[in-house]
């Protein structure tokens, strides 16, 4: 049985692709599903975690004017 995506260590997902492995690799690697590796990778790049709250505040659009 698959493994969630959210048992998924980010770190090391981003470690494999970081050394030129495929989703698909990383995903036979783990013995997880390609999904989950797209996510967690979709998650690393936005800066999610997995109660979907931002790391860090989002960029602001406008400047304050105070």
């Amino acid at each position: 049985m698959a493994k969630s995506f959210r048992k998924l260590d980010p770190l090391k997902v981003r470690k494999l692709k970081q050394q030129g492995l495929t989703n698909t690799q990383i995903a036979q690697r783990l013995g997880v599903t390609q999904g989950a590796i797209y996510h967690v990778l979709r998650k690393l790049e936005t800066g999610e975690t997995d109660s979907n709250e931002p790391l860090q505040d989002p960029p602001r659009l406008t400047p304050d004017l105070l």
